[in-house]
């Protein structure tokens, strides 16, 4: 989280740029962003000064004029543009030609402010997960201010985050219940985390400690957790709780096409690690050339030693196939997953 804190030193020292771009997954993370915003810049006089609005009902011409008002009272004001859809990337179909003509006719004032923005107005712009860092747009947010990337922690973040907010409600967290906590729902970000230590709290009373049995009991194990322990099970050489896993998903009203996309994915990467791992990569660097969270990698790194490349493709083409199946009413989710766990465990080499 070093990019969340080199913003919030450079606030403290009140050293604000005129534009700013959040995006990436970590929602927890913007929405303290933008409070410390407020705070900083706006100490008094937040209702004159302060402007909220949705980029998906705003257009641009619009914002510049906004922009270019002189703040009341105070050095700056303050203008922050949420669910913001004009720096996702082209879209499929078109050339890049027609995207950059539609992107200078809708956006052009925008971009005209960018070169020269007003040093009285701070401008916020939030995004989704993904940004188009070739679009002209993005570039020129990123020459006059800042535009950064709101990655989920790593789980050694998180886990310190995660003992820190039990800290500050006066409970002690193990450290084997942070680190569960963190496996079953880190991937999701600080906001779900923040949830379920809320949750954690309210059940530990006047306790002064939480367990790992505690998070047990009150955590939820996230569906991406459960596809772990299936994919775990599979290569382990267990496919009855393998299917007793998947049964269970089934249980919780998870759809057999979602179920299959999520094999495939965490088979998938573990394909990808055990080529990096066969390139020579070093293991600390595969989470991060792949993207991953670190305990993700290390998940996946396991079932790529536990089974074989040549195994792994096969039951990728299988889900594959399966897919296509079931979609077409010519298979059944159950009898056709439970059938290709028995052949992958039956199967020695692929």
């Amino acid at each position: 989280m070093e990019y969340f804190k080199g913003l919030m030193n450079s606030l403290e020292r009140g050293t604000v740029a005129p534009v700013y771009l959040f995006y990436g997954p970590e929602e927890y993370l913007k929405e303290k962003a933008l409070e410390k915003f407020k705070e900083v810049l706006l100490p008094q006089a937040a209702d004159f000064n302060l402007d909220v609005l949705d980029g998906e009902e705003t257009d641009p011409s619009s914002l510049v004029a906004l922009a270019e008002n002189l703040p009341f009272m105070v050095e700056k004001r303050l203008i922050i543009v949420k669910n913001c859809p004009w720096f996702k990337g082209k879209n499929k179909g078109k050339s890049e030609e027609d995207e950059e003509g539609k992107a200078s006719g809708k956006e052009s004032s925008l971009l005209r402010y960018l070169k020269n923005p007003a040093p009285s107005t701070c401008l916020v712009f939030v995004a989704g997960d993904a940004v188009d860092r070739r679009k002209k747009l993005y570039k020129s947010v990123e020459a006059a201010g800042k535009a950064i990337d709101f990655k989920l922690p790593r789980d050694a973040e998180s886990i310190a985050w995660v003992v820190g907010r039990m800290k500050a409600a006066g409970k002690k967290i193990e450290t084997a219940a942070a680190r569960a906590l963190v496996g079953g729902n880190g991937n999701l970000g600080l906001l779900n985390l923040y949830h379920e230590t809320e949750k954690l709290i309210t059940f530990a009373g006047e306790a002064g400690e939480v367990s790992l049995e505690d998070v047990r009991q009150i955590s939820v194990t996230n569906v991406e957790e459960n596809i772990f322990a299936v994919v775990d099970e599979t290569v382990g050489g267990n496919p009855v709780k393998a299917l007793a896993g998947v049964k269970d998903l089934l249980a919780r009203k998870e759809q057999p096409v979602k179920i299959l996309a999520l094999l495939a994915r965490q088979v998938r990467l573990a394909l990808q690690v055990d080529a990096l791992l066969q390139e020579g990569c070093p293991e600390r660097e595969v989470s991060k050339k792949l993207g991953l969270q670190d305990f993700v990698a290390r998940k996946a790194m396991n079932q790529a030693r536990k089974s074989h490349p040549r195994k792994l493709q096969w039951a990728l083409e299988q889900l594959a196939a399966m897919d296509v199946a079931i979609k077409k009413g010519q298979q059944d989710f159950l009898p056709a997953l439970e059938n290709m766990l028995i052949q992958f465990q039956l199967s020695k080499e692929y």
